[in-house]
């Protein structure tokens, strides 16, 4: 009895690692998620105002549009407060909307092995 016992565990642990390697991947698919938008000058005085955050970084981006078939160009910016290493990556959608797409803490610098660095200077 035992050893039948023994057998339907074993049994059931080895089929179900044997399901688990052969799950498919989940699709790519666009996602929604809450954020916050308000106008160009409210953002300054959140992010710039309370948040001290001053512009880092800068590039066009794109996003879907409304109807998820389409794409819109952007202008996206990460906006970093040095000091306190909290930032926010904004993005600029035509007009006056603004969003924060994402924020958060303890910013840093990716170390990257191997490649040629380029030096940073911050101005006050």
């Amino acid at each position: 009895m035992k050893n039948l016992l023994s057998t339907i565990v074993l049994s059931l642990v080895l089929t179900t690692s044997a399901y688990a390697e052969h799950e498919e991947t989940v699709p790519n698919y666009n996602s929604q998620k809450p954020i916050n938008c308000m106008s160009s000058e409210q953002m300054l005085a959140l992010v710039d105002k309370k948040f001290g955050e001053k512009p880092y970084m800068s590039g066009d981006g794109v996003a879907a549009a409304t109807d998820g078939t389409k794409y819109i160009k952007t202008q996206l910016v990460i906006a970093v407060n040095i000091e306190t290493k909290t930032f926010s990556i904004v993005e600029f959608i035509g007009g006056n909307l603004t969003c924060i797409v994402a924020s958060g803490s303890n910013f840093r610098l990716n170390d990257i092995k191997g490649e040629k660095k380029t030096n940073i200077v911050l101005e006050n």
